[in-house]
């Protein structure tokens, strides 16, 4: 399943965001100590997100934490599968090479793309540049889509909930 495309350039409304039991630390706009990520469409067809961390996401003074990078490398990448394919998906493996620190204040843009499939999984490439294009941080991660089944156990949804989500489980990865 391919979802409609977005137009280059413009920022991407997740629909999922309606949802009250949705409250991802990278993406939803109602969690208060999240990164509220904002997803755009590049011409090229790769998704990027901008941001800038505060001191609050720090480990060395005026470094982010490195495991904060992980979570903002995840999400892009999932929120790319959830935006191309209309699934939601679990990160099963998540590689990545720290080129540079990341500052606190600093603008990042984190750019991600889907490369392959194969085996139920679904595999992404990222990469976080700095504001003079910089590469800081390359990774590649490996998502499994997410089973109706999984969703009702693991999220805790009720039948409600599920009811209005239920198009984001059950995609596979379009292997034939």
């Amino acid at each position: 399943m391919t979802v409609a495309a977005h137009q280059p350039g413009e920022e991407i409304e997740f629909p999922w965001h309606t949802e009250s039991s949705f409250n991802c630390f990278g993406c939803s706009p109602h969690n208060p100590i999240g990164l509220k990520l904002r997803m755009r469409r590049l011409s090229n067809g790769d998704y990027t997100a901008e941001t800038v961390f505060s001191e609050d996401y720090a480990s060395y003074p005026g470094i982010v934490h490195g495991g904060i990078v992980q979570v903002l490398l995840d999400e892009v990448m999932g929120d790319t599968l959830a935006l191309v394919h209309g699934m939601l998906a679990f990160s099963v493996t998540l590689r990545s090479r720290m080129l540079l620190p990341l500052r606190v204040g600093i603008p990042y843009t984190t750019t991600a793309r889907i490369t392959g499939r194969g085996h139920g999984v679904l595999h992404t490439e990222a990469e976080i540049t700095g504001p003079d294009a910089e590469t800081h941080v390359m990774a590649g991660g490996t998502f499994q889509p997410i089973r109706s089944d999984q969703a009702r156990t693991l999220m805790d949804l009720d039948e409600a909930a599920f009811g209005r989500v239920r198009h984001y489980f059950d995609h596979g990865t379009g292997e034939s």
